[in-house]
């Protein structure tokens, strides 16, 4: 991250944006875009920071490139879960995803959550590397009912 890149709590002003960059990845990865499996993003301040979850984005030259979202768990005062981390294409590799991971994870122990959780598919490689460095580990697989990949489901323990 260079000194141009900062993190910051996102703004109903960066709805559009964001919402462009998760779809915008989501399509990477799978090859198609249907934002019909995504109606959260249509209002990310309604559906996430009003609801008490935190919000970041990264901003590189005054351009939204990344984000990533942390949550309280349904149900539960201790145990947190991020959510839609996603980064530019043009700046993966930057090291972007980890400074986003870290700065949720700093944000989960001030808000006291003991446990963090994660998922994501077992092929996305890129993905299970960023969140074993941070110190998720592996606590089971599922197949999506949905789509029918493998799920696989990490914690971390705070």
């Amino acid at each position: 991250m260079d000194a141009f890149t900062v993190i910051r709590p996102f703004t109903v002003a960066d709805q559009a944006v964001v919402r462009d960059l998760i779809l915008s990845g989501l399509g990477s990865r799978f090859g198609f875009i249907d934002a019909s499996f995504n109606p959260d993003l249509d209002d990310i301040h309604a559906n996430y920071v009003a609801q008490g979850a935190t919000v970041l984005v990264t901003e590189n030259l005054n351009a939204i490139v990344g984000c990533g979202i942390l949550m309280r768990e349904d149900g539960s005062e201790l145990i947190g879960r991020i959510v839609r981390m996603s980064v530019a294409t043009s700046e993966q590799g930057k090291g972007l995803g980890r400074r986003i991971g870290e700065a949720l994870l700093r944000v989960a122990q001030e808000r006291g959550f003991q446990r963090v959780l994660v998922e994501t598919n077992d092929d996305w490689h890129s993905a299970l590397r960023l969140y074993q460095s941070l110190g998720f580990h592996e606590e089971r697989r599922a197949v999506s009912p949905e789509f029918g990949f493998v799920e696989v489901h990490m914690a971390l323990e705070l």
